[in-house]
């Protein structure tokens, strides 16, 4: 889902990455914005300030019983962020997506040297 997501931002397709969370959700980094519904949400992801997008995930976990998973990304599109997110399904579709991120200039991998 992850993989496809990252293709989705990539490419713009927002309703496509949109598709993948519940109608009624939580989507928060926790001080900056939060989202309770796809509709807002896909709002957010549509405005992009028409600057090319880019998503990629590093390290991906799921624990398949508890349906609860976290990765660590770079996300690039009006700035560069490197973060951590966690993810929370529910009937295949995620519930939960709280992200927790740093904004700079440098790539993922100076950023770990």
């Amino acid at each position: 889902m992850l993989g496809r997501m990252a293709t989705g931002w990539t490419g713009r397709d927002y309703r496509g990455v949109a598709a993948n969370f519940a109608d009624e959700l939580l989507y928060t980094d926790g001080l900056n914005y939060s989202f309770c519904d796809r509709a807002s949400l896909l709002a957010f992801f549509q405005d992009d300030e028409g600057e090319p997008q880019s998503c990629r995930f590093q390290n991906i976990i799921f624990d398949e019983s508890r349906q609860i998973g976290c990765a660590e990304y770079t996300y690039s599109g009006s700035f560069t962020y490197h973060g951590t997110v966690w993810v929370v399904l529910g009937d295949d579709s995620i519930t939960e997506w709280r992200e927790y991120q740093y904004r700079t200039d440098v790539s993922w991998e100076e950023l770990w040297k």
